[in-house]
């Protein structure tokens, strides 16, 4: 099978990442699940029937329940389960069947400090935005290397990555980065803090411009805004300087630069949302785009509803952000978006009590390998009563299940895209048909969880007029027909015959402008008293453990765009660091030997390393590796694992004999 980008589609453009062109293989993988998988009396797996697969499991489930209650079984919902609305709905469907609070997602694990501060700043934590590379003339990246990860931003737009390198050309693109990424070494200025210190960073920028010259925009609140610049007062250029590592001149110029520019635009990725201060850093790089007058607006931060009104249909459905009275029973970090804090599971399996998290269900997620604490987090997974994985592939989650469930991929499925709509910078909407059929049995995750719902003795929704008036409606799809005729510009006979989907008129700048926030009076509040207080409490990465040599940093946020699935090798190699060549001489690391990189509670690895004399000293990578990220200090807002700015310890590995 050769998958191609369709030169044609509206949207495209004849546009795709490697992703998308190489889910060929994904679908023909021999290693992909076709056959419901369950452990035998000697722990192997062996094919089963789906009718003996769903007893067994409905069966186990029921003793938990019975025995312990409905939080002793959860769900893990991973990166998949957000691009199919079949899936989203099935999870739905098994967690209320199940009557659980436990549920867990991917997430929590790295972008779960957006959707708060959207809805703590506009009212929606679907109120989001959409960059505008091309008519900027500044843009400010702070860590992100789109010319690399190529993340939804870029994506969404088929000359996103274009726009971003003709940004450099004309000498108009800051990349904020301890490392020299991609798009640092593109960039017309990099500017490299310490690790971890992007919240001081952006809160000296927000305070310059609002002393500078002060914002005139019906968005803001001036009340607010006059609270935002007391809160930020003692971020001074000395401060911020002293905290960041970066010099007076360079942060004092970047500061010229923004206020001199028509149409800045200032955009955080992964490295601020996974450091110490995810959210905080996030709240400021909004509060940073908002004083300058840049959202929702050309060259700015653009935002539309899409062409289904999704931040209207959270706000009907009541959806929070935030949720105080859902919280995670290890940690009390509030539920994101309906899940809880996943960093907090393996405490959650592993921690005593009546509500111990006892039996889960994984759809379309690996936290065996996604989770911090990697050894912590396979322990967990061990020790649980039943493991459920509804997948692709029996991954490293699906080798320690009790039962493996194959679904389907996105080729074997129709599917309508309106939940991910606001992430374009179009407002575009498409229905796509499955374009094959199934291979062996694999069967699609809504009709899964509703199968499991069933063989729990329960309707799925856990309610039977719902399942049944959605079964009418003729499921996901069918619930996507009744929000596009309720809420589309077009039919939804218009939308199935158009074969590369419809489009909606116009630009999509100014729908914040015009319809306001969701916040009472339709201003932003920016001046959010949580966020302020943890300002004051204190930002940036833990001190120095000790003044002993061999402490680095560890940076994880670093993936190459074929690793960003589990499912697409080469995922699946093994990690290297990445070390200065000054710090690896002064560890004595021999060439043909690996490193040992410890944290401060003795969890290590040991794996091969290489220099780089371009990366920052006193800093290590390890590519997306979880095992020295630690579960036990998480981002006091959600509950997030910090992957960026921690300390380890390096020294030379001890070669066995």
């Amino acid at each position: 099978m050769a998958l191609r980008p369709d030169p044609d589609h509206p949207r495209s453009r004849g546009y795709a990442c490697v992703k998308g062109t190489g889910y060929g293989a994904v679908h023909h993988h021999p290693d992909r699940a076709l056959t419901p998988k369950m452990r035998d009396g000697a722990g192997a797996f062996r094919d089963v029937s789906w009718d003996e697969a769903l007893q067994g499991v409905g069966g186990r489930l029921q003793a938990i329940l019975t025995a312990h209650g409905a939080d002793a079984v959860g769900l893990y919902l991973g990166n998949a389960v957000v691009h199919s609305l079949g899936t989203i709905l099935g999870g739905s469907a098994l967690q209320h069947a199940l009557k659980t609070r436990k549920v867990y997602s991917a997430l929590t694990l790295d972008n779960a400090p957006m959707f708060v501060v959207t809805e703590a700043c506009l009212g929606n934590p679907m109120l989001t935005f959409v960059a505008d590379y091309e008519r900027s003339d500044l843009l400010v990246l702070i860590g992100t290397d789109p010319l690399v990860s190529q993340p939804s931003q870029a994506q969404s737009h088929p000359t996103g990555v274009k726009e971003i390198a003709a940004r450099a050309r004309a000498g108009q693109l800051v990349v904020v980065d301890p490392r020299p990424s991609a798009t640092a070494k593109k960039a017309s200025q990099h500017l490299r803090p310490r690790p971890g210190t992007d919240a001081a960073l952006l809160a000296f920028l927000v305070r310059e411009v609002l002393h500078r010259r002060p914002p005139d925009d019906p968005l803001l609140d001036p009340a607010d805004v006059a609270a935002l610049g007391a809160a930020l007062a003692r971020w001074d250029l000395g401060t911020a300087a002293v905290a960041t590592g970066l010099s007076a001149e360079a942060l004092g110029d970047l500061a010229d630069r923004l206020l001199g520019a028509e149409r800045p635009l200032v955009w955080s990725g992964l490295g601020v949302l996974l450091g110490p201060d995810g959210t905080v850093g996030y709240w400021l790089t909004l509060a940073l785009q908002a004083v300058l007058g840049g959202l929702d607006r050309e060259g700015g931060w653009l935002h539309h509803r899409g062409a289904v009104d999704l931040p209207g249909l959270t706000k009907h459905l009541g959806v929070p952000g935030s949720d105080p009275d859902n919280r995670s029973r290890i940690g009390d970090f509030p539920a994101v978006l309906g899940t809880l804090a996943a960093a907090t599971m393996a405490d959650d399996i592993l921690t005593d009590g009546p509500d111990r998290l006892r039996a889960l269900v994984v759809i379309g997620g690996n936290p065996a390998r996604s989770l911090p604490d990697t050894p912590k987090a396979k322990r967990a997974l061990e020790a649980l009563d039943l493991l459920v994985c509804v997948d692709l592939f029996v991954n490293e989650t699906g080798a320690l299940a009790d039962v493996v469930l194959p679904a389907t991929t996105w080729l074997e499925r129709q599917d309508v895209d309106l939940h991910m709509a606001p992430q374009r910078r179009t407002r575009h909407l498409q229905y796509t048909p499955a374009v094959v059929a199934p291979r062996g049995e694999a069967r699609e995750d809504f009709d899964i969880c509703s199968d499991l719902s069933r063989a729990v003795g329960r309707s799925p929704f856990g309610s039977w007029p719902t399942a049944r008036g959605l079964q009418l409606l003729g499921g996901p799809t069918g619930l996507a027909k009744w929000a596009v005729r309720l809420l589309a510009p077009f039919s939804w006979r218009a939308l199935r015959k158009a074969e590369r989907g419809l489009g909606v008129e116009g630009g999509i700048a100014g729908a914040l402008r015009g319809l306001g926030t969701d916040l009472e009076g339709g201003r932003l509040k920016l001046a959010v008293p949580e966020f302020v207080a943890a300002l004051h409490a204190g930002v940036g990465p833990a001190t120095r453990p000790s003044d002993e040599p061999g402490w680095l940093q560890l940076v994880t946020s670093v993936r190459p765009i074929a690793s960003m699935n589990t499912w697409i090798e080469p995922a699946l190699t093994d990690a290297v660091a990445r070390l200065h060549p000054d710090d690896a001489a002064a560890l004595g690391l021999q060439a043909d030997a690996e490193v040992r990189l410890s944290r401060r509670d003795g969890v290590a690895l040991t794996i091969p390393w290489t220099t780089d004399s371009e990366q920052a000293p006193g800093t290590v990578v390890v590519p997306w590796s979880n095992t020295l990220v630690t579960g036990d200090r998480l981002e006091r807002f959600t509950g997030q694992p910090r992957s960026n700015s921690e300390w380890v310890r390096a020294a030379a590995a001890v070669r066995p004999g």
